[in-house]
């Protein structure tokens, strides 16, 4: 009787694990999928003369990376309700174009996994970052693993460059994945009109 229970005890403990895990993987998807329709719809409809520091939680911008099939709108903020909207743009870098660090981060294996495939990015790769009104083209060169609590991934810089951050390896948070991209040339010849 009593080695019944633990096996049933058991048996639901793991049917209960496995349904989290399915939720985990997939169920999240869906929710994020819902909110990219949301902020597309409502990022095609800002006029070209919108605010040019969006709210927290709004899209922002649009990520496109050819190599690894992304296309994204990008929400304003990195906190855990933000990115299951998707990919988030750090408050306090700078913005798409704009001298400095553009600073992304997003999910790599729940959300939708916008960075599922980031690994498979190298040097010379294309990344566009588009506003209402223009499009950045950055181009990556360098990819490195850091620590979680490794800030100078959103430091300002010198130069126009995009940072991309997910942790790594899959399905761990033990390391952080980044991508460095420059803006191509200068500001004014990096954007596609």
């Amino acid at each position: 009787m009593i080695l019944r229970t633990i096996g049933r005890l058991f048996i639901s403990t793991g049917v209960l694990i496995l349904l989290f895990l399915a939720y985990q993987l997939f169920g999240t998807n869906v929710i994020t999928d819902r909110h990219q329709q949301a902020l597309a719809a409502e990022f095609e409809a800002l006029p070209t003369s919108a605010p040019s520091k969006p709210d927290i939680g709004d899209g922002m911008a649009l990520i496109e990376i050819p190599k690894i099939e992304v296309k994204q709108v990008v929400v304003e903020g990195v906190e855990v309700e933000d990115l299951k909207k998707g990919p988030g743009h750090y408050p306090t870098t700078s913005l798409p174009g704009e001298q400095g660090n553009v600073v992304i981060s997003g999910h790599r294996t729940t959300y939708g996994a916008p960075f599922y495939r980031l690994d498979e990015l190298k040097v010379g790769d294309e990344i566009r970052l588009s506003d209402r009104e223009t499009t950045y083209v950055y181009r990556v060169t360098e990819t490195k693993i850091v620590r979680p609590g490794d800030l100078t991934v959103v430091v300002p810089t010198e130069d126009a460059r995009l940072t991309l951050a997910t942790c790594n390896p899959r399905f761990s948070a033990r390391q952080r994945l980044i991508v460095v991209a420059a803006l191509e040339d200068s500001p004014d010849q990096g954007k596609i009109q």
